[in-house]
């Protein structure tokens, strides 16, 4: 089952007291298969002009981002553990390690779904930055 989905992700991110946001709109897919959530839509890096694919794989405690493209990398954020991924920029690969604090997942009756989660990124040891990611799925009617 394949849905047609809008989907909006918006991100904050806060590192020594400076907060930035990003807000994004694509066309994507939604469903959900054995109990997880999907989410599939593309977008372009803004300096390259390349196109990336994303993938993001959820359930109530555990969240997967896969990007394919011009940003490669793969992110697991599992609610009140600490994971290393590995992600891949133009600049080269970065070792990095996800402290979540929160997921939560809203599914509603009429097949749109809302994402929350609260994590941390640490570099070598140190707190980098607090971040809050907010992604929702909304059915066409």
């Amino acid at each position: 089952m394949n849905e047609n989905a809008v989907i909006k992700i918006s991100g904050l991110q806060k590192v020594e007291g400076t907060a930035d946001n990003i807000e994004m709109i694509a066309a994507g897919k939604h469903y959900l298969r054995k109990n997880k959530h999907y989410i599939l839509y593309d977008n372009f890096e803004e300096d390259s002009k390349e196109q990336t694919s994303n993938i993001i794989k959820f359930n109530n405690d555990m969240v997967e981002i896969i990007r394919k493209g011009a940003v490669e990398g793969r992110l697991l954020l599992q609610e009140n553990a600490m994971k290393q991924s590995v992600y891949s920029t133009p600049m080269g690969d970065m070792l990095v390690e996800i402290m979540t604090e929160e997921v939560i997942v809203d599914a509603q009756e009429d097949g749109n779904v809302d994402l929350k989660v609260k994590y941390q990124i640490h570099i070598d040891g140190n707190k980098i930055s607090d971040n809050e990611l907010e992604i929702n799925a909304i059915h066409h009617q």
